[in-house]
């Protein structure tokens, strides 16, 4: 299974005394309608079942969706979340990421915080282990219930290839900023055992 997500905007480096909290939840944000339209498009996920023997004798329209199943048993605070990687789908996460910067190509290595800004995109890839890594954002939209993420957890990415260039075009709001960036994320999973309901088994 492989697809692609992109962001456009500020991507900021997070530290100990800043851990970006609200920063993470608002590309959280920007990734949520992108997944959400995977689930809808993708065939191993639109037709996509509940798993697991409470389900075994159960008529096939009683079983809810696999993304209601998840909505259920993935929440913090008032959010429901839906992620598409588990810890139980046994599945590699690669992830292969085009970033697009505001400093000079080559620069890799004197933008000492790139490792930060990379580490703010992982997490915000993966579900808030609690309340506090909303970063005050309480309450999910209208539009954000149930909430759509990458993966219950971060540590999930088992590879990553990261290509940098510099960006000549000027965001959306035509002010330039140190730290804007434009990500392509290519995302591919497999998995490495075979488990009873695994979507990403499926191209």
């Amino acid at each position: 299974m492989e697809f692609r997500l992109t962001y456009s905007g500020v991507l900021l480096g997070a530290s100990r005394n800043d851990t970006r909290a609200r920063h993470k939840h608002e590309i959280r944000r920007y990734f949520h309608p992108q997944l959400r339209r995977f689930w809808q498009v993708h065939p191993a996920l639109l037709h996509a079942k509940a798993t697991g023997v409470q389900w075994l004798h159960k008529d096939w329209d009683a079983i809810p969706s696999m993304s209601e199943d998840r909505a259920t048993r993935f929440h913090s605070g008032s959010y429901n979340f839906v992620p598409l990687v588990l810890k139980q789908d046994m599945a590699l996460c690669y992830l292969n990421i085009l970033f697009l910067r505001a400093d000079a190509p080559g620069s890799v290595i004197k933008s000492g915080d790139i490792d930060n800004r990379l580490k703010t995109l992982f997490d915000a890839l993966r579900m808030p282990t609690d309340v506090n890594e909303l970063g005050g954002y309480d309450a999910p939209t209208d539009d954000e219930k149930p909430f759509y993420v990458l993966l219950e957890d971060d540590n999930l990415i088992t590879r990553i290839s990261v290509e940098t260039d510099g960006m000549l075009e000027a965001p959306g709001s035509g002010r330039r900023h140190d730290n804007d960036a434009r990500l392509i994320i290519t995302v591919n999973l497999k998995p490495y055992a075979e488990t009873f309901g695994n979507p990403h088994s499926l191209k």
